[in-house]
This record gives C-alpha cells, structure tokens and sequence, in this order.
C-alpha cells in the first residue's frame, strides 16, 4: 500500500472549500435577491444548481468516495434541503426561511472542510518536522 501524499491531500481540501465557497456566496446571492423583493429562482433550479457545485468538490475530486468525509455531508445536505422543500412546490419561488437553511447547510459543510483542512495541515507539518529532522542526522 503506497504512502499518502499529505501535500497534495491538502491541495484538494483546499479546493473543495474555495468550492464550497462559491455554493455560500451563490446561497448568500439568493437571499439577499429574495430579502429585495428581486427573487424569481425556483426551488429546483436552486437546487439543481447547488446540487452541481456539491457535485463539482465531492464526486470529482480525484479521491474515492470512501475516501470523502465530506460527501456523506454533501448527501446529508440535499436530504435537509428535499425535506425543508417538501411542503413546498417544484416550480415556487425560493423563500426566505428555505434559503436561511440552505445557507446553514452550506456553511456546516464548508466548517467540516475547515476541520479537515486543519488535520491535513498538520500531517503536512509533521512530515516537514520529521524531513528535517532525518536531514540533520544525515547530515551529523
């Protein structure tokens, strides 16, 4: 079994929350359409649209999805937003209450990422730590 590549790990964590990123600042967007009277998005079209961004960080990462801590969040997310949509129709406009928990969600699974990223930040410390560390023996 090979090592794991705690840098490049790392590098993907980092990219799957500038993603995760864009799914709050779309989220965000939406609310503040709909606080201004200026929103017409339609409940699936949002969720569609949200659907991609958590597809775009969770399935095509490059890693395994056993390997994903965070897509069984990304799937937790769609459950807590099919079941916020359910007392409404497909083709209603977005409202207030149902973006404010789809903002929620969004932040929790960008705070889950923060997590991970930290984990993997310190692997990579560690690693630089113990190279350094090997060096200076070798060097002695």
């Amino acid at each position: 079994m090979g090592a794991i590549n705690t840098a490049a790990y790392l590098a993907t964590v980092r990219s799957r929350m500038d993603a995760q990123q864009q799914v709050v600042a779309l989220l965000e967007s939406e609310l503040q359409k709909s606080i201004l009277g200026d929103s017409t998005t339609k409940i699936d079209d949002l969720m569609d649209s949200v659907d991609g961004e958590i597809a775009k960080i969770y399935k095509n990462s490059g890693i395994s999805v056993a390997d994903q801590s965070g897509f069984n969040a990304g799937v937790q997310w769609r459950t807590a937003m099919e079941n916020g949509a359910t007392s409404k129709k497909a083709d209603q406009s977005v409202d207030q209450d149902f973006l404010r928990q789809a903002l929620y969600q969004a932040r929790a699974l960008l705070g889950e990422l923060r997590i991970e990223e930290q984990a993997w930040n310190g692997e990579v410390n560690s690693e630089k730590t113990l190279r350094k560390e090997v060096n200076d023996f070798a060097k002695a």
